[in-house]
């Protein structure tokens, strides 16, 4: 056994093993006597091997899935942030919180996990995905709409991609969604849907739906939370739910993924008036109301699907795609207290979220209710989870971890997380930091800073990712159990810890793929055509 350093380290590190030791003696003490072990040990033995029905079609959940862009992990009004979230809130109340929740630093990359259950040095997709990149989620992963495809789902896409536009085969109707109605880049305007002077808003009405198919939609002056809202719910109003109980009927997967709350701060007054007699910024009360206008939106998905008879049937699921940006890359409101830095650095603030999982058919799945999953969970366990869920089986080469058996028997199934890289700028100075890691109670970060954060530290980082482990490079560490803001670097004090996690990240730089290049000389795209609505990307 591994000892690292005192006996708090110690306990940590081997709690899991301890626990697979009791249940194994307690078996065969039982074994021993005529108490039969098989029973009492049934359901946790099989969580193991269980998965969903495979064969029984209208046993299978519709899945919808909402994706949160920017989200502070200190703004939904559960957290007694007085943003008016109730809707979310109840939800997460009611379902399966993930209390130990990680993302990665940015869109794109958490995007990129999401979809292929990989982390982003297996992907490349280390960083947004900018203005004429070339990048994209390489056309030969398996994305989590392919595998609920192949699990005999209808599989439909709403609101932000962000996954690569240089060629049709990066879209999402290439990845394994019957059709797509939002935007392929970043970020927008939310009533001109303009992008750095063009037009950026689509429907692929069907699978391949490239040139000649894919339809430049005018929504100008329209909200793109109400948009996207209207038309997850014409989603489910088409659905043809008497086919779900039938031999050849399909479950829907609906991917929701809101502009909000993404910059530009911007929201019809109605939403901000209701902030009025807070004592807040002007920044704060718009940002609030961007958040509870795409809670009202979450209210009238979720109604839809009771109205149109698919609520009972459905799992929910809610995630952010980093922590909320409070001093860098595009600021707009957002609060992670009390957790140190924010989006595109690696400290908690930025690597962390709300996420939960809710709906009446988590009973069904064997999923506690109105319970916290305190153990780790990362953005690319949910490709492995709903797979083995749904009966369908992953590539071997994936980063994520099927937390089904752990959700539903409170069992830890990872012992750490790879928080990876993050590229920071503030004041003039930029540069990637990282990689950090997590294990147990500990967060060991290579470098002197995890990025831009609140305390104002401004060390530029390096111009590319360093190599991971390396012995000429300092590093921090930190007890999250104890310091949640990271403020106490202890890794004077626990060398051994420092160099366990080294050898960690060591081990994940035999295999890591460079960052994807923004631009590609030979790539022979144009960026932007004339179109009906202006120059559309």
């Amino acid at each position: 056994m591994l000892f690292l350093g005192t006996s708090k380290s110690q306990s940590v590190f081997s709690k899991w093993h301890l626990y697979r030791a009791i249940i194994i003696v307690s078996v065969l003490a039982a074994a021993a006597t005529n108490f039969s072990a098989t029973n009492f040990y049934a359901p946790l033995l099989a969580a193991t091997t269980s998965s969903y029905d495979a064969t029984s079609k209208k046993k299978k959940p519709h899945i919808v899935m909402v994706v949160m862009d920017d989200l502070g992990s200190h703004d939904l009004g559960l957290h007694g942030t007085g943003i008016k979230t109730p809707h979310s809130d109840k939800l997460a109340q009611d379902g399966m919180y993930l209390d130990n929740y990680y993302v990665t630093p940015y869109c794109s990359p958490t995007r990129a996990s999401l979809m292929s259950g990989k982390y982003p040095i297996h992907t490349g997709i280390y960083n947004v995905i900018a203005d004429y990149s070339a990048a994209g989620l390489p056309v030969e992963e398996e994305t989590l709409a392919d595998l609920l495809k192949k699990g005999g789902y209808e599989t439909r896409a709403v609101g932000k991609w962000h996954l690569g536009f240089a060629k049709w085969e990066f879209t999402p109707t290439y990845r394994g969604f019957d059709s797509f109605y939002g935007f392929y880049k970043g970020g927008q305007d939310y009533f001109t849907h303009m992008s750095h002077k063009a037009y950026d808003l689509r429907f692929d009405s069907q699978p391949n739906c490239g040139d000649g198919c894919s339809q430049i939609i005018d929504e100008r002056g329209n909200y793109s939370t109400h948009v996207y809202t209207r038309e997850a719910i014409h989603v489910i109003q088409n659905y043809n739910v008497s086919s779900y109980e039938s031999d050849d009927g399909k479950p829907l997967f609906l991917y929701l993924a809101f502009q909000a709350v993404h910059g530009p701060n911007e929201v019809p007054p109605e939403y901000m008036e209701v902030y009025d007699d807070k004592n807040w910024t002007e920044q704060r009360k718009i940002y609030a109301g961007m958040l509870t206008a795409a809670d009202e939106g979450i209210g009238n998905v979720t109604q839809a699907l009771k109205d149109n008879g698919l609520w009972d049937d459905t799992l929910f699921i809610f995630t952010t795609d980093n922590g909320g940006p409070t001093v860098a890359c595009a600021v707009q409101g957002s609060s992670n207290y009390p957790k140190r830095g924010g989006k595109c650095s690696v400290w908690e603030g930025g690597t962390t979220g709300d996420a939960f999982m809710s709906g009446p058919v988590l009973e069904r799945l064997g999923i506690r209710q109105q319970s916290k999953f305190p153990h780790l969970f990362h953005v690319v366990d949910w490709l492995p989870t709903l797979a083995e869920l749904v009966g369908v089986a992953t590539r071997q080469d994936i980063d994520g971890k099927s937390q089904l058996r752990g959700l539903r028997y409170d069992m830890a199934v990872r012992e750490h997380v790879l928080v990876g890289y993050a590229y920071g700028q503030k004041y003039g100075t930029k540069g990637w930091y990282g990689p950090a890691i997590r294990y147990g109670r500990w967060k060991l970060i290579q470098g002197k800073s995890g990025g831009p954060d609140q305390y104002d530290i401004k060390p530029r980082g390096s111009r590319k990712p360093l190599p991971a482990g390396v012995n000429d490079s300092s590093y921090v560490l930190y007890d999250l159990e104890t310091d949640i803001g990271e403020v106490n670097n202890v890794a004077s004090l626990h060398p051994d810890v420092v160099e366990f996690l080294r050898q960690k990240l060591k081990e994940y730089h035999e295999e890591v793929v460079p960052p994807q290049p923004d631009e590609d000389p030979s790539c022979p795209w144009t960026g932007t055509v004339k179109t009906t609505v202006g120059p559309t990307w």
